[in-house]
């Protein structure tokens, strides 16, 4: 698992699963090779009571890790569960690893009883402890929660039913220990995906090379000057970054970040802003919001959905910024369909001297949205070559924002 931090890294476990001397503990990446483990970290005992059975090892920094988490209290009902471990009967055959198919049977409490397919008994998976319990949505596997042992205690009843923490279990282990917080080491730091952002996709990269650096040195400077870090933001807006329906684990994945610095640069050029501090941030918080999903379907269908968002989030005449993958995105929904979904929005009976429904109108049909990817478009991509032939720094950076402008104010 990741750390905030580039000293060290975690691994998740069970209590019983290892010793509290960290030399004799063996960690082993997935090309077998040895990593060294520097430390231990468990729950301490509290009078009488057994330290409940997790673990954290620390070992050496591991770059590149991509693991993303679900909140377990936001796992919908009977949601799809995979054990994921080493059983004792497998560990030396050819394939080790062995995966158990569920479902949810109950979350409470930060524990999770997992009711695995095929009711397997005690002996099938014992040694599977430690292992990583995970919710597969859209494709991909999101790390839930740790496995570390069977239901019942008579052995008799063992069977099909095992008993996971919950990550938020691990994060207050990590608290405890004043260790590094379990999350992606960029979201300590804007810096960390800085070179990531505005990736124009353009016949020739030449022609903006000079307008991308001057966009990096801009957000630079933001982030020298104060920009609080990702970690700051997330705890700041949670879910109000995030279309509805999506992952929670999305709030740590790296693509919102990139996308949440781009927006923060595009706003600061806007209001020709050289500090973007928390201050600046919540200030625009009404007139201006990144709202990020990693469906990269048409976001022009979810045109009410959009809506209804910006009517939360915004005040009259604000401005939504849609971020996605979908890279052939408009940078903003026609004319006529923006009509037709306010006035299915906005149809309230008329009460009084006014009409519900044309207030309403008035302040949805004052919003402006628009896609990040299709401003890319609309005020990069599409004119490559008149950036080429501009004077580098302070001309394309004007050129830029005044494209912005024409779509934005």
């Amino acid at each position: 698992m990741n750390a905030m931090t580039q000293e060290y890294s975690y691994v998740l476990t069970a209590r019983h699963a290892i010793v509290a001397e960290a030399v004799r503990n063996m960690v082993v990446d997935h090309n077998g090779h040895k990593i060294e483990v520097l430390d231990v970290l468990v729950f301490p005992k509290v009078g009488q009571e057994e330290p409940l059975d997790c673990a954290i090892l620390k070992i050496t920094h591991q770059a590149g890790l991509s693991q993303k988490t679900w909140n377990a209290s936001h796992l919908p009902q009977e949601a799809n569960l995979t054990l994921v471990g080493l059983p004792e009967t497998e560990r030396t055959s050819a394939t080790p690893i062995k995966q158990w198919i569920g479902h949810s049977a109950s979350v409470a409490n930060e524990l999770i009883i997992l009711a695995l397919r095929g009711i397997p008994p005690k002996d099938v998976i014992q040694g599977m402890s430690g292992g990583g319990v995970y919710h597969v949505s859209n494709g991909y596997p999101y790390l839930v929660g740790v496995e570390f042992e069977m239901e019942a205690t008579r052995l008799d009843q063992q069977f099909g039913r095992v008993k996971c923490y919950s990550l938020i279990k691990y994060k207050e282990l990590a608290a405890l220990h004043s260790s590094a917080p379990i999350i992606p080491p960029y979201m300590a730091c804007f810096s960390e995906v800085r070179e990531m952002i505005f990736s124009f996709n353009v016949i020739d990269p030449v022609n903006v090379h000079h307008l991308k650096a001057a966009l990096n040195g801009f957000a630079e400077s933001l982030i020298a000057n104060g920009m609080p870090p990702p970690f700051e933001i997330m705890k700041q807006y949670d879910a109000q970054l995030l279309m509805g329906g999506r992952s929670p684990g999305e709030l740590e994945g790296r693509e919102l970040w990139v996308a949440y610095l781009e927006f923060i640069v595009i706003s600061a050029l806007i209001d020709g802003a050289g500090i973007a501090d928390i201050d600046y941030i919540t200030g625009i918080e009404k007139k201006r919001r990144l709202l990020y999903t990693s469906d990269n379907s048409n976001w022009i269908g979810r045109l009410d959905e959009v809506l209804r968002i910006a009517r939360k989030l915004l005040d009259k005449n604000g401005t939504l910024i849609i971020a996605s993958p979908d890279a052939a995105a408009k940078p903003f929904p026609p004319g006529f369909l923006l009509k037709n979904v306010i006035n299915n929005i906005a149809t309230v009976p008329s009460q009084g001297p006014f009409s519900i429904s044309e207030v309403e109108s008035s302040i949805y049909t004052s919003y402006k949205l628009t896609h990040l990817e299709g401003l890319r478009t609309r005020c990069v991509i599409d004119n490559e070559y008149e950036y080429r032939g501009l004077a580098p720094g302070r001309d394309q950076l004007q050129m830029f924002r005044d494209k912005l402008n024409e779509i934005i104010t």
